[in-house]
């Protein structure tokens, strides 16, 4: 058996831990917390008993929130001891980059109102059923919904691209970009692809600037514009 060669490059244990932790979250994610597996285990009745659709979909929310957002934090502070501003959790010099996230906004516009008119799309969102027909479940959905895309920000613009960063540098962008795009599978195709690109872009700009803060506005806001004129096609505002 021919011996594998010595790897002399000393391996980056932020890095590495942020790539296991990645591994495990989505698993743990895929596997036990997403609302159609809540909603089958009965999680969803306990939470909301008239709506367990509501109730599965913010028990979703809440299970992404911890593994995406207190575990990461956990392991920077904890195992580390490196400040949250490491891993882009700070707000400096967010308004100096307001307009350009505001410029993506518009570009990304046509494509989320041709989205909405797609019965891939439709049939979709809200991401919740009950929302789709109920204007009071459709504003309890969309309040717990926009904590979902900080938690998504912060684990792949945040925990996961700046970990990676002190190993790979730019490189990085493209690693935290590849499970980000895989969380999408379960989406139309179009979207999922167009997370690939999203994903290098809102990597770049996270870098850039050092914060995840705009994608998170920029995300939950496209996510929004989603739901409204999905419900607004079904007819759910008359």
């Amino acid at each position: 058996m021919t011996d594998l060669p010595a790897v002399s490059t000393p391996v980056d244990r932020r890095a590495a831990v942020a790539l296991i932790t990645t591994a495990v979250a989505l698993s743990l994610l895929e596997y036990l917390a997403m609302p159609w597996k809540l909603l089958a285990a009965g999680v969803g009745s306990t939470w909301f008993p008239g709506m367990p659709d509501l109730g599965a979909g913010v028990a979703w929310v809440a299970a992404t929130t911890l593994l995406l957002v207190v575990v990461p934090a956990v392991v920077v502070r904890g195992a580390f001891g490196d400040p949250l501003a490491s891993i882009g959790w700070t707000t400096r010099g967010f308004l100096r980059h307001v307009p350009i996230y505001l410029l993506l906004l518009a570009i990304m516009a046509p494509a989320v109102w041709w989205a909405s008119r797609q019965p891939s799309f439709l049939t979709t969102y809200p991401f919740v059923a009950s929302a789709r027909k109920d204007l009071g479940a459709f504003v309890r959905w969309e309040v717990a919904y926009l904590f979902q895309f900080l938690a998504i920000e912060a684990f792949f613009r945040g925990y996961l691209l700046f970990s990676c960063e002190r190993a790979m540098g730019r490189l990085a962008i493209f690693v935290a970009a590849v499970p980000y795009t895989m969380i999408h599978f379960h989406k139309p195709l179009p979207e999922c692809l167009g997370a690939a690109g999203a994903g290098l872009v809102l990597g770049y700009l996270a870098l850039r600037y050092r914060s995840f803060i705009g994608g998170v506005f920029l995300h939950a806001g496209v996510a929004l514009a989603m739901d409204l004129l999905s419900v607004r096609a079904s007819g759910l505002f008359g």
